[in-house]
């Protein structure tokens, strides 16, 4: 019988930050599935209410080990209940779980960060530069920290002094580092090995001077990385068809495209591809990696079956039938 997961019961999951070592394996997983050709009926389309400037997004994927998720996303303000994930049976089909996605999202989409770190990040990197205090960038904080063992101290910046040092003070009592805020961007990123982009904003957040030669940039949202850290930059990406062809150009990628400075032949590859081993993390200790992460339907579907198991093993959600 399938069970109904809220975000309440979601919240036992999601409140310790070692339970990201458990996910961190399953999204690398994932990325090694979908570079081998294993995964099956992903998709991400964007349809919308009479009024066409409310969209929902519906992104779905079938992975091995997880099964079928189906998420459904309301991409404007204001709709109740709009966020959740549909979970099946891999083999048989049948209805597993409905599972509220907010809370979630910030994991699922923190993970892949993690994930990148593990492959991508110089060896040793033992400090990270981090601009937004919201919460995907709790997300990139938990995930970065279990994924990179060595990582001692965190300086943080985002526009707002109250927000910044209150997440300052969360993070360094959750995660158990040293997280700094600080006054500017440039204090939180300048020469650091591993830099992580999580704003909600859609233009340019650093400049490509601050960005030390050898360093890892994660970027999430599209529009916060200079052309010129692109440009001189091996970039590795999660999901090469999304970028170059999605609901939503990917920037400044697709504007360099289209004026002639940059080519889609500039991608290294997928992270995958990396983690299979079919291209390396970079071709020399002083090349500047870029990890452009977009969101992938097999993440939603990962992460829904970890919280799935989760919750069938402690007896927590709310059983339903149709029949």
């Amino acid at each position: 019988m399938p069970i109904i997961l809220s975000e309440n019961d979601l919240a036992a999951l999601l409140k310790t930050p070692a339970r990201m070592d458990e996910l961190l394996p399953l999204i690398e997983d994932s990325m090694r599935a979908q570079s081998s050709g294993s995964v099956g009926g992903q998709a991400r389309v964007e349809t919308s209410l009479l009024d066409d400037k409310k969209k929902y997004r519906i992104m779905t994927s079938a992975v091995p080990n997880a099964g079928q998720g189906v998420r459904i996303s309301a991409l404007f303000r204001g709709a109740k209940d709009a966020y959740f994930i549909l979970l099946f049976d891999g083999e048989h089909g049948d209805l597993l779980g409905l599972v509220a996605g907010r809370d979630l999202n910030v994991w699922r989409t923190g993970a892949p960060g993690g994930v990148a770190c593990k492959y991508l990040a110089p060896n040793g990197a033992k400090e990270l530069g981090l601009v937004g205090s919201g919460r995907q960038a709790r997300g990139q904080i938990v995930a970065i920290r279990r994924a990179v063992p060595s990582l001692r101290k965190v300086k943080v910046f985002s526009s707002t002094k109250e927000h910044r040092e209150l997440f300052a003070r969360e993070m360094s009592s959750w995660l158990g580092a040293e997280v700094e805020a600080v006054a500017s961007a440039r204090a939180a990123v300048e020469n650091m090995p591993i830099v992580s982009v999580a704003t909600s904003s859609r233009s340019t957040v650093i400049e490509p001077q601050w960005i030390k030669p050898g360093a890892l940039v994660v970027s999430i949202t599209s529009g916060q990385l200079p052309r010129e850290t692109v440009a001189n930059s091996r970039v590795i990406v999660s999901w090469k068809a999304e970028v170059l062809g999605g609901e939503a150009p990917r920037q400044p990628y697709m504007a360099m495209i289209a004026e002639g400075s940059w080519s889609a032949e500039k991608i290294a590859g997928e992270l995958g591809d990396v983690i299979l081993g079919r291209i390396p993390a970079r071709t020399n200790e002083s090349e500047t990696v870029v990890f452009e992460s977009v969101g992938m339907p097999i993440w939603d579907t990962v992460t829904t079956a970890w919280a799935y198991r989760w919750a069938v093993e402690q007896g927590v959600g709310t059983k339903f039938s149709l029949e």
